[in-house]
């Protein structure tokens, strides 16, 4: 979704060996336009779809082709724009077995990226297409990676994609591993944010001006941490929010003021069995510090942190679901 409440709705569909990936439009109100096809070629994968606050968004699919072979192909509509523009590859042909994870962002502009991790080869990849132009050719980020790269892309076209590796025995370069990529450019080596930690659960975000800010547990002790850097500077060791943390992502939501808000499970001991409560933190300020975790609901048995965003004044709202011993449901919350 558009931040107007606009947005896209990306699927596939079409009876075997025919598939097609489609785009339907909804505007504010809620209207739902027609779907239009995107994708070309008689078989496609949907992959991943992304939107940008004012409206610019991309999709991407695997294109099968009958002798076998297959890549990564996008579209993207421009900022304004009411139809995609034509599909353009992303990868090139490949006869491996498809990516297990692919994951797209695209900026206010136009710009996007997209990533996406092998299958038998467990290289992590990315793509990057300044607004009005072609994606670039890709770039390998790492011959091998442990989990699936995610990415996020700033206002002015700053992208970043975080991934982990893990080896045994664990070595320095192990980690939570942070590469990022200027406007137009190409993405640099990799800033190891926890040297040695091994595989590292975390997200990341993107400031309009191109502050980078990851959200990460560490593995050791269970730690939620926050680290940033501004464009062209080192990422920071990270500061510690809280602790306990149960086996789950943080979600994160950084601005160019400063604030910040960082949402994720905890772990909370019970009688029957050990619980989990949705927990976040808020900062007014980048000098002001984070305050004193909050708790947004009732433990139940599982939570999960979906989306947090930043309100126009102060404290945000987080997105969760949580599932019980009979029911499960999606949460909104103010923080704080």
């Amino acid at each position: 979704m558009a931040a107007d409440g606009s947005g896209v709705i990306a699927l596939q569909g079409g009876a075997a060996p025919q598939r097609r990936v489609r785009v339907v439009r909804f505007d504010a109100r809620g209207r739902v336009g027609p779907a239009r096809v995107v994708s070309r070629g008689r078989r496609a994968d949907l992959a991943a779809v992304a939107v940008a606050p004012g409206g610019a968004a991309v999709v991407v699919w695997f294109r099968h082709r009958p002798d076998g072979r297959w890549r990564l192909e996008a579209a993207v509509r421009e900022p304004g724009a009411a139809v995609f523009r034509s599909p353009r590859a992303v990868s090139p042909l490949q006869r491996l077995p498809c990516c297990s994870a692919v994951a797209a962002a695209i900026g206010a502009r136009g710009d996007a990226v997209v990533t996406w991790r092998s299958t038998l080869r467990p290289a992590a990849w990315a793509a990057l297409r300044a607004s009005g132009a072609r994606f670039r050719p890709p770039q390998r980020l790492a011959s091998e990676a442990s989990d699936a790269p995610r990415v996020a892309i700033g206002a002015d076209g700053t992208a970043a994609v975080i991934y982990s590796l893990q080896r045994v025995p664990l070595r320095p370069g192990d980690g939570l591993r942070l590469h990022r990529a200027s406007r137009g450019g190409r993405f640099g080596a990799a800033e190891i944010v926890n040297p040695g930690g091994g595989v590292t659960l975390g997200n990341l975000t993107v400031t309009g001006a191109g502050r980078t800010a990851v959200a990460w547990i560490e593995p050791a002790g269970a730690q939620v941490r926050l680290s940033e850097a501004g464009p062209r500077m080192p990422v920071g060791t990270g500061a510690v929010l809280g602790a306990g943390a149960a086996p789950r992502a943080p979600v994160v939501a950084v601005d160019d003021d400063g604030r910040a808000a960082v949402a994720w499970a905890a772990r909370v001991p019970s009688r029957r069995s050990v619980a989990e409560r949705m927990v976040g933190a808020t900062r007014p300020a980048l000098a002001a510090g984070f305050g004193a975790p909050v708790a947004l609901g009732a433990p139940v048995r599982i939570v999960e942190p979906r989306v947090v965003r930043l309100g126009p004044g102060a404290g945000a709202l987080v997105l969760w679901a949580g599932t019980g011993e009979r029911r499960a449901a999606l949460s909104l919350t103010r923080l704080p």
